[in-house]
């Protein structure tokens, strides 16, 4: 799909545009959401809210940044928003976060090392503050540059960057206490 052609059809009010839009970009929104809030409910309002607020507002976006960088933008200030408010209790160990990732051809003990690993995984990224996990999940789990993750969070280069080296390292001393 071509971000430019995409913006002006749905700047248009094409139905069909803004269908594709929620095509492409919804398992990534949802990923971002649900890795930073932890509960499959609260990801899924999320995403549902940043796909409304995209059309609502998409008539005033001027387009400075990339379509895709305006939607992770307005997902981590919903799930930071989130993760702030004072009625939302974090439950660290979700069920939720943890997917199993199936793969039929591993044998079984090698399924339950790798689920293991992941879930080892998503319990230390969810104790990481909020300002360090929204960077580790869109640099390492979305693939986002330095760049995008800057203008997406509103961040120094140089900001990024040390949150992202201090949340590894936060991440490695966890894993190394949770696995043996």
């Amino acid at each position: 799909m071509h971000e430019a052609e995409l913006l002006v059809r749905l700047r248009a009010g094409d139905a069909g545009a803004f269908e594709e839009l929620v095509i492409a970009y919804q398992h990534r929104v949802f990923g971002i959401a649900l890795r930073m809030l932890g509960r499959r409910a609260e990801a899924e309002e999320i995403a549902q809210d940043v796909f409304v607020r995209v059309h609502r507002s998409v008539a005033g976006f001027r387009g400075d940044a990339k379509l895709s960088t305006w939607l992770y933008a307005i997902t981590s200030r919903l799930c930071l928003n989130r993760l702030a408010s004072a009625d939302r209790r974090f439950t660290q160990a979700s069920e939720d976060l943890v997917v199993e990732l199936r793969d039929e051809a591993a044998d079984p003990p090698s399924a339950l090392e790798r689920r293991e690993r992941e879930a080892a995984l998503h319990r230390a990224l969810a104790e990481l503050p909020d300002d360090r996990r929204i960077v580790v999940v869109l640099r390492d789990l979305e693939g986002l540059s330095y760049g995008e993750i800057s203008e997406t969070l509103g961040l120094e280069l140089g900001t990024v960057r040390s949150r992202l080296h201090r949340a590894r390292t936060e991440l490695r001393e966890k894993l190394e206490k949770l696995l043996p």
